[in-house]
């Protein structure tokens, strides 16, 4: 009998809600030098290209009428981030989504070094694909120093977008932007570059943890209000949908009136609300003016992030102990009122309530006797 076990890469799949995500690579050609590897508080894998049998059985479980397949994504985030484009058997792997689905958008990840004229030419008869190519300055000094790569893989990169969209291929940029190193004036100048190719633009404020160098830490230690104006700015002066994560300025998507009326109505008294530092000052303020609108009481704390540390304030980033030390404050403040139903928000945890380190979120249950909702 053969035996037939899950690799990580399927594990990793099964745990997340969305259903069209195949990693196929953990290796990278570029040393970029914000790269979470480098300064991540826990081990993760790094486990080579995906073998091909493997990816088989994955692109066998994808539904054939699903609108989009994702090449590249980090899924959880408990494997290592690679380049897509660079598996010895891209070209097989597409070959095999398209059998599987004829007629879905493949989207790759990319930092666009792989993507000559040639290359491209290979990938044509397996539109439509769409790359989301992560290209963080149009200055070559800039490019070469935030990729930690040369000259002539800067040309390639730059020269994709042109070649891409000739070809008619779909392109979304993404860019980490550093106004530290480069300035807010080169941030502008690589946008108007997007411009021509793209509208869709996703922008990932710069993070680090404890772990980052003092002279790393200078460089991505960025003002996320300031960054939020500016791209306000950008946005309106260049007419281009810009995405910006965490983005400080922008209301959360936060409409807690229904749940709070749900906890009435199954007899809780006190409930404590734990937020991100990245959206706890608004959501504090929107859950303040619905506890006036129900009978019971509702109470909001933030919940640092003391795994990582640095500069790090997203949900999705948070630990099952970064919850525990912030339910046992939350207690010692709201002592006077007995807390009985506890809410958190689920970005942090996969399907099955397990944190990137694989701590599911039920101890918190057992360690403090108070039920949790995930919301």
């Amino acid at each position: 009998m053969v035996k037939n076990t899950l690799s990580k890469y399927t594990l990793e799949t099964l745990s997340i809600q969305a259903t069209n995500q195949l990693q196929i690579s953990s290796i990278c050609n570029a040393r970029c030098i914000f790269c979470s590897n480098n300064m991540n508080p826990f081990p993760i894998f790094r486990l080579g290209f995906r073998p091909l049998e493997d990816i088989k059985r994955a692109i066998s479980l994808l539904n054939p009428d699903i609108s989009e397949v994702r090449l590249g994504d980090a899924l959880p985030g408990r494997i290592s981030e690679g380049e897509a484009l660079l598996h010895p058997d891209i070209i097989k792997i597409l070959e095999l989504i398209r059998e599987k689905t004829p007629s879905c958008v493949v989207q790759i990840n990319t930092n666009g070094i792989m993507l000559d004229k040639d290359f491209i030419e290979k990938l044509i008869p397996y539109k439509p694909l769409k790359f989301t190519i992560s290209y963080h300055s149009d200055n070559p000094t800039y490019w070469c120093k935030i990729f930690n790569l040369k000259l002539d893989k800067y040309t390639i990169a730059r020269d994709s977008f042109f070649l891409l969209s000739r070809n008619s291929f779909l392109i979304e940029a993404a860019i980490v932007p550093l106004p530290h190193l480069v300035g807010y004036p080169d941030i502008e100048n690589t946008i108007k570059k997007f411009r021509f190719f793209t509208r869709e633009v996703i922008a990932y404020a710069p993070g680090y943890s404890y772990k980052a160098p003092k002279e790393l830490k200078k460089i991505l230690d960025t003002d996320f209000l300031e960054l939020s104006r500016f791209f306000m700015k950008v946005r309106k002066k260049y007419k281009m949908n810009i995405v910006l994560y965490p983005d400080l300025g922008a209301p959360p998507d936060f409409y807690p009136h229904a749940i709070m009326v749900e906890t009435y109505r199954k007899k809780f008294s006190n409930v404590l609300w734990l937020f991100s530092s990245s959206i706890y000052k608004h959501a504090k303020i929107i859950l303040e003016k619905c506890n006036k609108l129900v009978p019971n009481e509702h109470y909001a704390h933030e919940v640092k992030n003391n795994t990582y540390r640095g500069n790090i304030i997203c949900s999705g980033l948070l630990m099952v102990d970064d919850y525990k030390r912030a339910i046992k404050e939350a207690l010692s403040n709201f002592r006077k009122s007995t807390i009985d139903l506890i809410i958190m928000r689920g970005s942090a945890f996969d399907r099955f309530g397990d944190d990137l380190q694989g701590e599911n979120y039920s101890t918190l249950v057992d360690s403090f006797k108070i039920p949790i909702w995930l919301r």
